[in-house]
Formats: structure tokens, C-alpha cells, sequence
């Protein structure tokens, strides 16, 4: 997820600038998501219009449709750009942490993603809360990634046992539990502390799927 703040705080200088239609372009969709993540956070998802983007990123709507065809394209795209940014975050951490060393990178993991949430106030709650709202492609794609993420402990878990054969067996779909269980934590703090209070979260998260992790 992008550094949050004003759109404009990206906008381009006028006149001569040096760079490259790649780089006006990348520029103008990083403006992009940013309003469309700060609009929908303050009106919600259905009463965000596209002349709430063009506005905050200071561009224009021939600008926005040269990169989007309509405002749900836009939100899936910046949910996808949202999730990758996180995602390499996380990989970057975990490099440096031992793959036998599961419990490290089960705290790693979450302390990087809730820091990421917490460090990008609007785009936690458009993602989190808003997508309930934006109609069903929104509403799968969230499914896939809480399904990824499952996937990832579920993989966690079978190297420890790998490892240590007494570390209890569990059915596949506790993971999937287990996540929406985390996300349904995540919005319950959006709502009553805030996105600056998920890091909070984090012992919670891990102790919690560390049990999973007991042996029999």
C-alpha cells in the first residue's frame, strides 16, 4: 500500500519534467488509488463518485479513463496494487528469517501487515470495510486473498510438523477460520480504536494460531 496522505502530494510538476510516459502514467494510478482510497474511507464505497478521484488526485476524467474503464475497475486494481505492495513487504522480511523457524515468521508476518494497515489509515478501511459495499467482484477477490493467506499458514504448518512430527494435526479449513476470524478483528478495531491500534493485534493473532501449533 502506498505511504498515505493527500493525492496531491504526488502530483506531477507542470511544464518540462524529464520523465517518461511510464513514469507519468505510474505516477497518475499511485494519485489515483491514494484519492479513490481517501474518498471511499470518507463517503464509503456506493457514494464514491469518480468526480471525487479526478478531484482529489487533481486530474482530469479523460485522465482517469485513460487508466480505468469505470470506478470498480479502479477499486479492484487498487485492492490488487494494495495487496502486492504488502505482500513484497512481507517477503523482504521473511528472507532474512529461517524457513525452519516458524514462529519467527508467523510474528513477522502479521507485524509487517498490521504496520502496513495501521501506516495506511484509508486504505485499511476501504479494504477492509468498504468492500462489503462495492459489490460482488470486490467481495471474491477479498475471498481470494484471505484464501492465500490461509494457504500460507497451512504451509507454515506443515513444514513445523515436517519438522517436529508431535505438533498436532488439524483440519485444512481451521486456517480458513483462522483468518476471517483475524479479519473480522481487523474491522473491529477500525471501528472502535482506529487503523493506528491494529498492531495492537498482533500477540492477539499469534498466540492464537500458535495453538494450532501445540503438540498432541
Amino acid at each position: 500500500m502506498s505511504t498515505p496522505g493527500k493525492a496531491t502530494s504526488r502530483r506531477l510538476p507542470s511544464g518540462r519534467h524529464g520523465l517518461s510516459r511510464e513514469d507519468v502514467a505510474s505516477s497518475q494510478r499511485e494519485r489515483i488509488f491514494l484519492a479513490l482510497f481517501d474518498a471511499v474511507a470518507e463517503k464509503g464505497y456506493p457514494s464514491t463518485t469518480i468526480g471525487d478521484v479526478v478531484e482529489r488526485a487533481e486530474i482530469s476524467r479523460r485522465t482517469f479513463y485513460e487508466h480505468f474503464a469505470s470506478k470498480e475497475e479502479c477499486f479492484l486494481t487498487a485492492f490488487d496494487d494494495a495487496v502486492a505492495v504488502v505482500s513484497a513487504r512481507m517477503i523482504d522480511v521473511l528472507d532474512a528469517v529461517p524457513k525452519d523457524d516458524w514462529r519467527e515468521r508467523i510474528r513477522q508476518s502479521w507485524g509487517v501487515f498490521l504496520q502496513d494497515l495501521a501506516g495506511n489509515p484509508s486504505a485499511a478501511r476501504a479494504l477492509y470495510i468498504e468492500t462489503f459495499s462495492a459489490g460482488p467482484s470486490l467481495i471474491e477477490r477479498t475471498t481470494t486473498i484471505n484464501a492465500g493467506f490461509a494457504e500460507m499458514f497451512r504451509r507454515l504448518h506443515r513444514r513445523a510438523r515436517r519438522q517436529d512430527p508431535a505438533i498436532r494435526d488439524v483440519p485444512p479449513a481451521v486456517f480458513d477460520l483462522y483468518i476471517g476470524g483475524t479479519a473480522e478483528r481487523i474491522r473491529d478495531c477500525l471501528h472502535a480504536k482506529g487503523a493506528r491500534a491494529l498492531p495492537e493485534l498482533e500477540d492477539l493473532f499469534v498466540d492464537t494460531v500458535l495453538i494450532l501449533f501445540e503438540k498432541s
